[in-house]
């Protein structure tokens, strides 16, 4: 699992490199004054890298928005952990950006379980809807650790970029409702390239990245990032299986 998954791995940063330097380079000249170019830079970094799993068949989706996910449990892992390190690297490589994020507002236990309730809220009823039953999926338990890694730590770093720097930089300039609603209408745009031509899987894809992009960003207006983080990463966790063949 560990041999070809380092294998995986590589291919996938070859793959992705060149496109991650260019952007690097753009962040790096792009002046800190300018926060919202900054923003979007990152937010497009963050595109290619989820895109570019879509074709070395690192994840797939179809219509029924359910995702299935490389059956490679250390490939997960490997890429949940790699985007939480990124969430620790922005904090140091972009300070004036990270000003941005509100971790937690009011009680944070409370947030906590609002997140956990709006995943389950969004995620159930497609896991019901899509007939995920974890009893008939073969090696479904020993995929699931590192499939919790990913649904985190990937979603972390979106909800960092999304809810923490969009949403944080947009309350600043409009009112708290209304930067939540732009953060959720970009999060689901920044799905169309995905949904219309890297998978060609169209509308329904869209249609559910707004709902989901809407509820994370009501979740971080009333109680933070972090909630939001447990919203993101319990929908995809419950829609999640492993990618067969």
């Amino acid at each position: 699992m560990i041999t070809q998954g380092m294998t995986v791995l590589i291919d996938y940063g070859v793959h992705l490199a060149p496109g991650l330097l260019l952007f690097g380079l753009w962040f790096a000249l792009t002046p800190k004054a300018l926060t919202a170019l900054r923003i979007l830079i990152l937010l497009a970094a963050f595109v290619l890298m989820r895109d570019v799993m879509t074709p070395l068949g690192l994840w797939a989706l179809n219509g029924d928005a359910q995702i299935a996910f490389s059956a490679n449990a250390f490939v997960l892992a490997v890429l949940g952990g790699l985007s939480a390190l990124l969430v620790m690297v922005l904090s140091r490589l972009a300070p004036e950006l990270w000003r941005l994020m509100r971790w937690t507002i009011g009680n944070p236990m409370v947030g906590l379980l609002v997140g956990l309730a709006v995943g389950c809220l969004i995620g159930l009823p497609l896991r019901l809807y899509q007939g995920i039953e974890a009893s008939s999926i073969h090696g479904y338990w020993v995929w699931l650790p590192g499939m919790v890694v990913l649904a985190y730590g990937a979603n972390a770093l979106e909800e960092v970029l999304f809810r923490g720097f969009l949403q944080g930089y947009l309350e600043q300039q409009v009112t708290s409702l209304r930067a939540a609603l732009i953060s959720g209408v970009a999060f689901a745009a920044c799905h169309a390239f995905l949904a219309l031509s890297v998978t060609q899987v169209g509308w329904p894809v869209l249609l559910f990245t707004l709902v989901e992009g809407l509820a994370c960003a009501l979740v971080r207006l009333r109680y933070g990032v972090l909630a939001a983080m447990v919203a993101h990463g319990s929908v995809i966790l419950l829609i999640a299986v492993p990618l067969v063949g």
